[in-house]
């Protein structure tokens, strides 16, 4: 048996190389496309260390509990002077290289509480005020104040704004149209 040698000519390897990288190309693209995407007008977008919303990662669920109306379905349940549709929604914030899912409980008119869900301590102890200024915005929030009427703290100022922005897009998730 002997042994065989290939040999292909440069252009050859460069239209094949050129090909190989196009498909890879065109398949992140479709990946990209295909996925659900509400960061198109996300004004926070940036990175190295700030917080962000990132809109891969935002995920929602709505766990509505039906409490027997009598003469009311839900749906009239929910239009009568309802804010929101009570459940417990959740968003992306990104951190660098995590990801921290901010959970927003809500009844049908009230916030009832604002969390991180999983902070971990060494996030916490790289971002430092990023607790300390969700809790400001959460005792606010859960105490009857608006979103629109909230007061942003100097220390926290722009963490703040930060969170304020992936709270209203958590709470726009839920709002009665």
């Amino acid at each position: 048996m002997q042994t065989k040698i290939l040999v292909l000519r440069k252009n050859r390897l460069l239209i094949g190389l050129f090909l190989l990288i196009a498909a890879a190309l065109l398949v992140f693209l479709l990946s990209r496309i295909s996925e659900p995407s509400s960061s198109n007008n996300n004004p926070n977008r940036g990175s190295s260390g700030n917080v962000n919303s990132g809109s891969a990662y935002d995920h929602s669920s709505q766990d509505v509990v039906s409490h027997g109306t009598s003469d009311r379905t839900v749906e009239n349940f929910y239009q009568s002077d309802a804010t929101y549709r009570a459940g417990v929604y959740t968003c992306g914030i990104s951190l660098n290289d995590t990801v921290l899912s901010l959970e927003v409980v809500l009844d049908k008119d009230h916030i009832n509480s604002i969390r991180l869900i999983n902070l971990e301590e060494s996030v916490a102890t790289m971002y430092p005020l990023v607790e300390p200024a969700l809790n400001a915005l959460a005792e606010q929030l859960t105490g009857g104040v608006i979103p629109e009427d909230v007061v942003l703290s100097e220390d926290t100022k722009y963490t703040q704004l930060l969170l304020m922005e992936v709270i209203n897009q958590t709470l726009a998730k839920a709002a009665i149209e």
